[in-house]
């Protein structure tokens, strides 16, 4: 066996420390742990079967359609009190419903090749006057003024939105806009329509002239629209399946600005009329409640 020297000895055991000296000790890795996904700061129970829902009013009620098979209501909920008011019925051919800032009620009908508005008293629901349009309806969205609804109605060919003016209730007139049209909001001055795609393309379409004036993607699967009440934000509902998301949009950009969480069956998203809160509507033909998020200023 060969003995090393003592002098071979001293020297690795040198080289050795010096190796350690020049790479100094091991570095500590600090990983930052993603944020956890934020909680609804409610969950509002509501009907089974929900369709769509309208913007809570400044007194906290808001109406959801709901139903299945040749069943629909009409049913109002408190979200303060998280509570049930009431409800009436409604054509089982109901899609959409939205409520306008003077509480009348517009309800959204596909029947068979046509449609139509039917307006309602927000308070009790009754039907005050039906409003014949071209085609099925999609989507139905308040204006700013208070006196017009936006009706989306389409076929298998194309999509248009139908401005129904309140005092005449009556079709005032109608923009083209693109084929896989989901949702269509006017801006604060109802000079421009926002219209999302189900393949998640954003345009802005004047409504004097039905022409786009921008456009933009936030991703696949487009399902609902919401806008901020001075119009600087979108708030778009979107994904398949169990992965949904709401997109936080600033229009002056054009781009994702943040993320929020949404039920694998959320099927619409609305805000409150201060724009501080945004309600994810979740149904199935089992299962409704209302998820409300608390939005950061």
């Amino acid at each position: 066996m060969r003995r090393t020297s003592g002098w071979r000895r001293a020297l690795a055991t040198g080289l050795l420390a010096l190796g350690a000296a020049a790479c100094g000790p091991t570095p500590t890795v600090h990983r930052r742990r993603p944020s956890p996904a934020p909680k609804p700061l409610l969950i509002i129970p509501a009907p089974a079967g929900m369709v769509d829902g309208t913007t809570p009013a400044t007194n906290g009620l808001m109406w959801v359609l709901a139903g299945t098979g040749p069943e629909r209501t009409l049913r109002q909920i408190d979200v303060a009190s998280r509570s049930d008011q009431g409800a009436v019925p409604a054509p089982s051919s109901a899609v959409a419903v939205a409520e306008s800032v003077t509480g009348q009620l517009g309800v959204g009908l596909a029947t068979g090749r046509t449609g139509a508005l039917e307006i309602r008293n927000g308070t009790t629901g009754a039907l005050q006057a039906t409003v014949p349009v071209a085609d099925p309806v999609r989507a139905v969205a308040a204006g700013t003024n208070g006196t017009t609804f936006y009706v989306l109605e389409g076929t298998a060919r194309a999509a248009s939105v139908a401005t129904v003016d309140l005092p005449a209730d009556r079709v005032e007139g109608v923009v083209p806009v693109p084929l896989l049209a989901v949702a269509a909001i006017p801006n604060p001055g109802q000079y421009a329509l926002w219209v999302l795609q189900a393949n998640g393309v954003v345009s802005a379409v004047a409504l004097a002239s039905g022409k786009i004036t921008t456009q933009f993607s936030i991703g696949d699967s487009g399902r609902a629209l919401a806008l901020s009440p001075d119009g600087s934000t979108l708030y778009v509902l979107k994904g398949r399946g169990a992965v949904r998301n709401v997109a936080v949009v600033a229009l002056a950009t054009e781009s994702v600005i943040h993320v929020l969480p949404a039920s694998a069956n959320a099927l619409d998203v609305v805000l409150s009329p201060d724009g501080g809160t945004v309600y994810d509507l979740v149904g199935t033909s089992t299962l409704g409640n209302i998820q409300a998020f608390r939005l950061s200023r």
